[in-house]
């Protein structure tokens, strides 16, 4: 039966990682290295999770396995399990809660780009491995609408808009302005760029994808953005559904 967890432990690891003062209590409380100076997370299955960790004057990083007293079933219960044990290590040794608070943007961060990047790959996918899925044809209209007016009240002229269109155009282009609608511009094109190198990035460092669909995700996301990458996105997850 395959691991119900193992298909969360990269961006679950990748968060845990930026909690350095809870990784090193796991590893002196539960691992019984009490001389442990430094410690992260590394991945986490059903039985329990794997630390590194450094000694005091030692540049040799070891490992420690830390399992839970009942292993888990299903993703939900991880954030209350590794939450409880953080609680009782920082009790037990005497520290202050380092899981209390709002998240930190970095472990976020981490989190959201190991999901997107993560390769693990279940020995029977849900669905095909190499697949393009083209985003939908409404959001593309929208965004092509979206941006061809933008490029057109950007780049044309006065004379132009009012030689073709009728005047209530002209009138909606000097509302914002040419400084702010250039901003606009640039940052829309700036942001669709960004998300076509992350969709290449996310293609290659999965390696699932040929050269011809990894460059049609990566031309898709590059003109339609963020309703091309969520497909991207979503089929990771089917490809790990069970």
């Amino acid at each position: 039966m395959a691991d119900p967890i193992v298909p969360h432990s990269a961006p679950i690891s990748a968060y845990m990682s930026v909690h350095s003062a809870t990784n090193l209590a796991y590893v002196r409380y539960f691992a019984k290295v009490e001389n442990a100076v430094s410690a992260t997370f590394k991945n986490i299955n059903a039985q329990g999770f794997t630390v590194s960790y450094t000694l005091p004057d030692d540049k040799e990083v070891h490992d420690a396995f830390i399992e839970f007293d009942t292993p888990l079933t299903k993703r939900e219960e991880i954030r209350p399990v590794l939450e409880n044990m953080a609680s009782e290590a920082e009790s037990a040794l005497g520290l202050p809660s380092s899981l209390t608070g709002p998240p930190p943007l970095k472990a976020i961060a981490k989190a959201f780009y190991a999901q997107a990047t993560d390769m693990y790959t279940p020995s029977e996918p849900a669905v095909p491995l190499d697949a393009f899925y083209a985003a939908d044809t409404h959001f593309q209209l929208l965004i092509a609408f979206g941006m061809g007016t933008l490029g057109l009240l950007t780049f044309s002229t006065d004379e132009y808009l009012l030689r073709q269109f009728h005047p209530a155009v002209l009138d909606f282009k000097n509302l914002f302005g040419d400084r702010v609608l250039h901003m606009m511009w640039n940052g829309a094109v700036t942001a669709h760029l960004v998300e076509g190198l992350l969709a290449f990035g996310i293609c290659v460092r999965r390696g699932w994808y040929s050269p011809l669909n990894i460059c049609k995700w990566t031309v898709s996301t590059t003109l339609f953005g963020f309703a091309s990458l969520s497909k991207l996105l979503k089929h990771a997850k089917r490809v790990k559904s069970e």
